[in-house]
């Protein structure tokens, strides 16, 4: 493996440390809130990757083709946005209990499918990785309740995240794809039938 793959595994692995944002109250002092904080954080990414398109650089961990489009660190970061804010939103207080095993599907799976793909291991290892981990990390959260809304659920993010991982689409990343399908599918849900399982 070289530097450049290690990195963005490396990089994978230690994302859910954002995660954090759910743990931190509104208001840290000083007048500061943690939607600024974010917001500065995200703004400056942005900043960063704007400024690297335009002057044509390329950020250790890139792969080549991200030159000439958003890279996979902004729209991981365009996905983390989505998830906090958009469907913060939508969801309000439940929010975490979906963010939370999404993005963790993301940051730890979509690594493990890569390799799975060097390796040529059964894709169904991968999509069972994902199920396992999606339902553990609910299981965690919430306990068990309303265990088939949970199982449903799993089933759901893990055949949304499944279907728009790796690298298919030119202009979008799958660290993008896989925080915004499997969310979008599961906020749908949420609304529509309103699950006992969330509180």
């Amino acid at each position: 493996m070289d530097g450049n793959a290690a990195f963005r595994r490396a990089m994978h692995i230690v994302s859910p440390i954002f995660l954090s944002y759910y743990l931190l109250p509104e208001q840290l002092g000083a007048g500061i809130t943690r939607t600024s904080v974010t917001l500065l954080f995200l703004g400056t990414a942005a900043c960063i990757e704007i400024a690297r398109i335009a002057l044509g650089i390329r950020l250790f961990g890139m792969r080549p083709y991200e030159g000439k489009r958003v890279s996979a660190y902004a729209q991981g970061a365009l996905g983390l946005a989505l998830a906090f804010f958009l469907f913060g939103a939508l969801l309000g207080t439940r929010t975490p209990y979906l963010v939370v095993p999404v993005f963790l599907g993301m940051a730890w799976i979509d690594p493990l499918a890569a390799l799975a793909r060097r390796r040529s291991w059964p894709r169904a290892a991968v999509v069972a990785a994902y199920f396992v981990l999606f339902l553990a990390t609910e299981y965690a959260m919430l306990g068990i309740r309303a265990w088939s809304w949970q199982f449903l659920f799993a089933v759901v993010a893990t055949g949304s995240a499944m279907i728009v991982e790796g690298p298919k689409h030119a202009q979008l990343d799958d660290d993008l794809l896989m925080l915004v399908v499997p969310l979008t599918v599961l906020t749908l849900a949420v609304l529509i039938f309103q699950p006992p399982m969330l509180p």
